[in-house]
C-alpha cells in the first residue's frame, strides 16, 4: 500500500533517456541528430549554439513532428508463484494491455490526448559582414505521453505525459576564420502527470482481507464487544482495487537551462562540434486527487470504531480521520534534467556528400531520487510508516539510482541535386534505468533508431524539409524465477516499500514506434 502516489515520480524519469530530442527539428532527426559538427540552421540553438554563424541572412523555419508509439505488455504466473494467503492466482496473470494514443501537455493549457503532432518554430539572423548571428527558437528537448484506456496496464498507469517546451534565444560570434562560439538560453516550460488505478498485491493487505473473512460471522459478544468485527472492517483481499489517483497537470512555468558550443573548421572537407547542455532542475506542483474504495474506507473506519481500538489506533499513528471517499489538494516533485555533453566530426569525402558522427553522453546519476512533498497528512503514507517507512505522511522519497548513458549517432547528407539533398540516420540509444528500479508504465527499453528523409528547394528562397523514423526497440522480459524481480514492478519482498502492482508475475513487453516530421524553412 505503501507506494499508490510513487507511479507519479516512477516513469517520466525512466523515460528520460529515451524521449530526449525526438522532437527538435527535421533535419537534426533525419540525421540521427549527428549535427554537432554540422548544426541545422536555426535549430543550432539547441544542438550548438556556435552552428548560428553559418545562417546566411534571415531564416524562419516552421515544423512538426507526427509520432506514434505502441506498447504492448503482458503478464504471467511464474513456476515459483504463491498465492497471498491462499487467496488463488493473480486475475492478471495470463492477460495484456496495449496502449492506444498519444499524450502531450501544452503550456497553460494541460494534457491533450490523442495528439496527431508536436510543433516547432524558430527565426535566425546573420548579417552580411558581420561575425555576429542571432537567433530564437521554440521547441520540445524532451516529451512523451501514453495512454492506456484498459486492462491491467491501468495499474502502471492509465495515462501519464511528461514534457518540457523552451523558448531559446541564442547567439554565435566568429573569433576567427576556423572557429565560433555560440550560446543559448533556455527558457523553459515543464509539465508532468498520470491518471491511474491502484491495487497493492501484498502479503500485508492479503492478511487483513483473511482475518476479515475469518470473523465475520463471530459473534462480537465474544470479545464483549471490545472489538469491532470483523476485523477490519472486512479487510481488503491482494487483488482488490483500492481506488483511483490523478495527479494530470503538475507544472513548473520557468526552469531555465543554458547551452554553449563551439565550430571548428580548419579545412573545407573537416569540422568539429561540441555542445554542453546545462543541468536543469524543475519544482513541478499542481493539483491531486486520491480516490480510495469503499473496502479501504471501511478498513479507515473500523480503526475509529470504539474508543478502545481508537486509542490502539493513535498510539501507532494510524489514520484517525475514519474512511474517507477521497483526499485532495496541493503536492510538489523536484525533477531534474541532467546536463549533457555532445560532441561530432563532419568529413566531407567529396563536395556532394557529408558523413557525421557524434557522441552523446548525458548524466542520469544525479537522479538518485525524487521527492513528492504533499500539503497535508496522507492515510496511505500514514498506514507506510507502519512497515517502516522512515520520511512522514507528507513525503514520499522513491529511489532511482539511474545510471549515466553514453551512445554514438551517425548520418550522412547527399546533394543529389542543386534542388534535392537526401539524409540518413541511425542512432544507437541505451535506457539509463536499471533492471531492478524498473516499472511497467511504458518505460523503453534499449533501443536503435534508423532514420531518412530529404530537403526539397520548391523556390528560390524556400526549402521542405521531410524526415521519417523507425525506432526498433529491445523487448523487455522479467522473468520472476530468473531474477527478473524489480522493485518497481514485481517484488515479492514485504520492505520493499514501493508500489508493485503485479508483484510475484513476470513481466513481458514490446515496443514499437516510428515518427515523420516536416517543416519549411524561408531564407531572405
Amino acid at each position: 500500500m505503501t507506494g499508490w502516489l510513487l507511479l507519479v515520480l516512477s516513469a517520466p524519469p525512466a523515460f528520460a533517456s529515451v524521449a530526449e530530442q525526438f522532437a527538435i527539428c527535421t533535419r537534426g532527426i533525419s540525421l540521427g541528430n549527428a549535427v554537432t559538427a554540422s548544426p541545422p540552421g536555426v535549430f543550432s540553438i539547441h544542438y550548438n549554439p556556435a552552428g548560428l554563424i553559418k545562417l546566411r541572412g534571415k531564416e524562419l523555419e516552421l515544423g512538426a513532428m507526427l509520432p506514434n508509439f505502441n506498447v504492448s505488455q503482458q503478464w504471467s504466473k511464474p513456476d515459483s508463484y504463491t498465492a497471498f494467503f491462499g487467496q488463488g492466482d493473480d486475475p492478471v496473470a495470463g492477460s495484456s494491455s496495449t496502449s492506444e494514443g498519444m499524450v502531450i501537455s501544452l503550456p497553460f493549457n494541460g494534457p491533450v490526448s490523442n495528439v496527431s503532432f508536436a510543433p516547432y518554430t524558430g527565426m535566425g539572423y546573420h548579417p552580411v559582414g558581420k561575425k555576429w548571428a542571432v537567433g530564437v527558437a521554440m521547441y520540445a528537448p524532451m516529451a512523451v505521453g501514453m495512454e492506456n484506456p484498459a486492462g491491467p496496464a491501468t495499474y502502471g498507469a492509465q495515462m501519464m505525459h511528461l514534457s518540457r517546451v523552451v523558448i531559446g534565444p541564442g547567439i554565435a560570434y566568429q573569433v576567427n576564420d576556423t572557429l565560433a562560439l555560440g550560446a543559448s538560453i533556455g527558457l523553459g516550460f515543464s509539465s508532468m502527470g498520470i491518471r491511474m488505478q491502484m491495487r497493492a498485491p501484498n502479503d500485508m493487505v492479503a492478511l487483513t482481507g483473511t482475518l476479515g473473512e475469518l470473523t465475520a460471522d463471530i459473534d462480537e459478544s465474544l470479545f464483549l464487544g471490545l472489538i469491532p468485527l470483523p476485523l477490519f472492517g472486512g479487510g481488503m483481499y491482494a487483488f482488490d482495487d483500492m481506488g483511483a489517483m490523478h495527479a494530470e497537470r503538475l507544472e513548473d512555468n520557468f526552469s531555465p537551462g543554458f547551452n554553449v558550443g563551439m565550430l571548428w573548421e580548419p579545412k573545407d572537407w573537416f569540422s568539429f562540434g561540441l555542445c554542453y547542455q546545462s543541468e536543469v532542475k524543475q519544482e513541478l506542483s499542481g493539483h491531486f486527487t486520491l480516490e480510495y474504495s469503499q473496502k479501504f474506507q471501511n478498513m479507515m473506519d473500523w480503526l475509529v470504531a470504539n474508543d478502545l481500538i481508537r486509542i490502539f489506533t493513535e498510539s501507532l499513528g494510524l489514520p484517525t480521520e475514519g474512511g474517507l471517499a477521497y483526499q485532495s489538494g496541493r503536492g510538489s516533485v523536484e525533477m531534474i534534467q541532467p546536463r549533457h555533453i555532445q560532441g561530432g566530426i563532419m568529413i566531407r569525402p567529396f563536395k556532394r556528400l557529408k558523413l557525421t558522427a557524434d557522441l552523446q553522453w548525458t548524466q542520469w546519476s544525479t537522479m538518485e531520487s525524487n521527492v513528492f512533498e504533499f500539503d497535508y497528512d496522507l492515510q496511505v503514507l500514514k498506514l507506510a510508516q507502519l512497515l517502516g517507512y522512515q520520511y512522514g505522511s507528507r513525503t514520499i522519497v522513491f529511489e532511482r539510482h539511474m545510471i549515466d548513458t553514453l551512445h554514438a549517432c551517425f548520418g550522412l547528407e547527399f546533394a543529389a541535386t542543386p534542388w534535392l539533398d537526401l539524409r540518413l540516420g541511425y542512432e544507437d540509444r541505451p535506457t539509463s534505468v536499471r533492471e531492478e528500479y524498473r516499472d511497467a508504465m511504458m518505460v523503453l527499453p534499449d533501443m536503435k533508431i534508423l532514420s531518412g528523409g530529404f530537403g526539397l528547394k520548391i523556390t528560390r528562397n524556400a526549402t521542405l524539409d521531410m524526415g521519417i523514423g523507425l525506432i526498433m526497440a529491445e523487448d523487455i522480459e522479467m522473468d520472476y524465477d530468473n531474477g527478473g524481480i524489480s522493485r518497481n514492478l514485481n517484488t515479492r519482498e514485504l520492505t520493499a516499500l514501493i508500489y508493485n502492482p503485479y508483484a510475484n508475475l513476470n513481466y513481458y513487453q514490446q515496443t514499437t514506434g516510428m515518427f515523420i516530421s516536416m517543416g519549411l524553412r524561408y531564407n531572405w
